[in-house]
């Protein structure tokens, strides 16, 4: 599994419908809120991840595509 990590920033003035509707729309495309700390009093941070899995190399469909290359009429 591969991760892919990001922060956000929340001014906490903005109020909690702004920092639930950001964490959703988030969401919703693969992110999960790992943690979230107070920075400088009023403002929060937020440490997301998203995994995405890793493919495994697979020898014989590596070799099979070589041989196919080799012996197809594409110049390409």
């Amino acid at each position: 599994m591969k991760y892919e990590h990001q922060y956000l920033i929340f001014d906490v003035s903005d109020g909690p419908k702004v920092i639930t509707e950001s964490l959703n729309t988030y969401g919703k495309d693969g992110w999960e809120i790992k943690t979230m700390i107070n920075v400088g009093g009023d403002k929060l941070c937020a440490w997301l991840t998203k995994g995405t899995p890793a493919s495994s190399p697979d020898p014989k469909a590596a070799e099979q595509k070589k041989i196919d290359k080799l012996w197809s009429d594409d110049k390409k």
